[in-house]
């Protein structure tokens, strides 16, 4: 399923359908419902051939996401209506003999109902790559894979949790476990949630958790294993089908990926405002890797067009813009697996480690961590209502301190990445999951198991994913890497390379002789500053009065411009809309 409402109580069907579909402008999903004494179920169809619900006379089971399994051949990838993953993970589950963190692959979310006794089994995926939320109200539950759908069929959709509307403006995150719905959480990730009526509560068991213990000390091996991992991943896939597509840029990951699957005849895609120096490069590594290069260009207000479609299909919580594919994904439904190379950064080259003020404002000098404790670094904005600053302050803190139960010398590090809705970028996911059978190979179980074990120390700087990458890169050894540098040489060796490069495009900018956006996302200070910007925030009048509520003194826009990041102001906008939406619904109904 692409996603699911569960809950204890009885839902009506059309209720159900329509909070199902509130996600979606048009092309609504096929809804499917139950319901019986143990509760209510509704879910829209998967975009994951092998996962159609299984049922038998006591169980109902679906599975949402496309999560590949390591137990038995996939060979369920190209049948369509076919329940064939369903059913072996269920089955594997009645035997007793499931390992959660072995078996299933990539991003998921199981629901397992027992009818008889009126009993559900929830499990998450190891990162909550796929997040579940829920709410508990005189002692019934409700379990759904989507934030503003069980805001919907709980009635909570107006009852907003005031600090993390401040908390998503700042940091793009909401902390885990809040929402941005008060009485609505998130559930623990890599657990399983067990769910009675006999005894009211839901139980939650751990199967893995990001510990420290035990520690690579072997880089050349740990690059060896990785390589591994990365090729059994695909080839799960790539054995049952080459119907395949990619997507492709200028930077190492892609290529990385290029390489892993230079065998297969395959498309590669990429979006652009331009075909520009990003889209050349791309191009080059498309013709080295034997790929059919298919480039798309925006609008230059694509991602103000998107705003409203992108909120609503990823949720309340998490920024847009991350949906790069969304008015291009048709392209991609024909084929059978879409690979990308998101969260490698995350996982395996340290991008989420605080580095020091120079290495961030300077690519060509090497990567240095900070020594600050940085977390609430945004927590200083004057804007916001003291009380308001001083929760979120307080709710950051607890989750550090939870992250520092696993972790004492990366704490800071996994604060964004456990679970991984605490990682900006992840909406990529919720959206393309939707959209089309999209699959990461970095977001592998072995990936972000070894990603908890090997010291920091070889993230930075690309150390162990250069090792690794090596043999991928060797075709594309002598083309620049969009920011300027070689990816098949080390950190050290590019040192001078990336300084020239990056001079050389600084004085360009200067001079004149290089103009326009030559990277691969918008120029946002251009979409923002715009007209067309102004009016879809003047648009969103309700939603600033009710911003203004928490507040010291009552905002100006101009003045919110020069205060407030890009990123800050366009999570501002998108919940200027969020606001907007919600009372609008409130008043008509």
């Amino acid at each position: 399923m692409s996603d699911f409402i569960y809950s204890t109580r009885n839902i009506d069907r059309l209720c159900m359908r329509n909070a199902l579909h509130s996600i979606y402008e048009k092309d609504f999903p096929q809804v499917s419902y139950f319901s019986g004494s143990w509760g209510s179920l509704g879910f829209t169809k998967n975009m994951y051939n092998g996962y159609e619900p299984y049922e038998t006379e006591q169980y109902l089971v679906v599975v949402i996401g496309g999560p590949l399994l390591t137990f038995k051949e996939n060979d369920f990838i190209k049948q369509e209506n076919s329940n064939l993953g369903t059913k072996a993970i269920f089955e594997r589950w009645k035997s007793g003999n499931i390992i959660w963190d072995q078996d299933l692959n990539g991003p998921f979310s199981v629901l397992i109902v027992n009818k008889k006794k009126k009993e559900v089994v929830c499990i998450t995926d190891i990162m909550s790559f796929i997040p579940i939320f829920k709410n508990s109200n005189d002692n019934q539950y409700t379990l759904s894979s989507h934030i503003d759908m069980i805001s919907i069929v709980t009635k909570k959709t107006n009852n907003f949790d005031d600090v993390s509307l401040v908390d998503f403006i700042l940091h793009g995150t909401v902390t885990f476990p809040y929402t941005i719905y008060k009485d609505i959480y998130q559930i623990n990730p890599a657990s399983t949630h067990v769910y009675a009526q006999s005894f009211n509560e839901l139980k939650v068991k751990s199967y893995w958790e990001p510990h420290e213990t035990n520690k690579c000390t072997d880089i050349n091996e740990t690059a060896k294993y990785l390589r591994e991992c990365l090729k059994s991943n695909i080839n799960m896939v790539t054995s049952q089908t080459t119907n395949i597509a990619q997507f492709i840029s200028g930077g190492e990951d892609s290529r990385t990926l290029s390489g892993l699957l230079k065998d297969i005849n395959r498309d590669a895609y990429i979006y652009l405002d331009s075909m520009n120096r990003e889209g050349k490069i791309a191009k080059i590594i498309a013709d080295k890797y034997n790929a059919n290069f298919k480039p798309s260009t925006r609008n230059q207000y694509h991602y103000l067009n998107i705003i409203e479609k992108c909120t609503d299909l990823i949720g309340s919580g998490a920024e847009y813009h991350h949906a790069h594919t969304y008015g291009f994904h048709k392209n991609l439904i024909k084929y059978d697996a879409v690979y990308g190379g998101l969260f490698s950064d995350a996982l395996l080259k340290g991008a989420r480690i605080k580095k020091t003020q120079l290495s961030n404002k300077f690519i060509f000098l090497p990567n240095r961590k900070s020594k600050t404790n940085l977390i609430n670094e945004n927590l200083t904005n004057e804007f916001f209502d003291k009380k308001i600053i001083n929760e979120l302050k307080e709710r950051r803190n607890n989750h550090l301190c939870y992250i520092k139960t696993y972790r004492k010398e990366s704490a800071e590090e996994w604060f964004e990445l456990w679970p991984s809705s605490m990682n900006r970028n992840i909406p990529n996911i919720h959206a393309n999951r939707r959209l089309f059978k999209s699959y990461e190979p970095f977001l592998s179980n072995e990936i972000v198991k070894v990603s908890a074990r090997i010291p920091q120390k070889w993230k930075l700087n690309r150390e162990l994913f250069n090792i690794m990458a090596k043999p991928y890169l060797k075709r594309s050894k002598w083309v620049l890497h969009g920011d300027g540098w070689y990816p098949y040489f080390s950190s050290k060796t590019n040192l001078i390379v990336s300084f020239i490069t990056w001079t050389y495009r600084q004085i360009g900018k200067r001079v004149g002789f290089i103009k326009g956006n030559q990277g691969p996302w918008a120029s946002w200070k251009k979409i923002i500053y715009s007209e067309k910007w102004e009016r879809k925030v003047s648009d969103y009048s309700i939603g600033l009065s009710y911003i203004n509520k928490l507040v010291k003194e009552r905002l100006n826009d101009i003045k919110l411009k020069s205060e407030l990041s890009t990123l800050q102001y366009i999570a501002y906008t998108q919940v200027l809309y969020q606001l907007q939406k919600r009372c609008t619904n409130e008043k008509e109904s």
